[in-house]
């Protein structure tokens, strides 16, 4: 109830603010207006609107004659070369130890810079880890 009465009053001094503008603006002009003579007022009236229809006439003709241009640029994504993969077939193919020795660099090098290594990326490692291990069982 209070928080409305607090809303109302807000909204009464700020339309009221903005009529004391108004009022203000208009009174404004109406002592300026009153000193320019009658015919200079005219020539100023014609003008305005000669000025306001050309620029008027000139976006309709624009707007008629020129090509529509396309608002929105629509450029090619780039799309991985093995987005399709699942990564099975790394199962199919053999992990040599130079790959091995590869994999354990990484895992050194970002175990000394204290930063670690994303999930799914930590997955793969594993995946290649116990494919290689398990060649050297056979």
């Amino acid at each position: 109830m209070n928080k409305s009465k607090w809303k109302d009053k807000a909204a009464g001094r700020i339309a009221n603010a903005g009529m004391k503008l108004q009022r203000k603006f208009s009174d404004m002009m109406d002592k300026l207006l009153l000193t320019i003579p009658t015919g200079k007022l005219k020539m100023i009236v014609v003008m305005f609107c000669l000025c306001a229809g050309g620029f008027s006439i000139y976006l309709i003709a624009n707007a008629i004659v020129s090509k529509p241009k396309s608002p929105v640029k629509i450029d090619n994504v780039h799309v991985p070369k093995h987005f399709d993969k699942a990564g099975d077939e790394i199962m199919e193919s053999n992990i040599d130890s130079s790959l091995y020795q590869q994999i354990q660099e990484y895992k050194r090098y970002m175990d000394s810079t204290r930063q670690a290594i994303r999930p799914s990326l930590l997955d793969s490692i594993k995946l290649l880890e116990e494919i290689y291990l398990s060649q050297l069982i056979k």
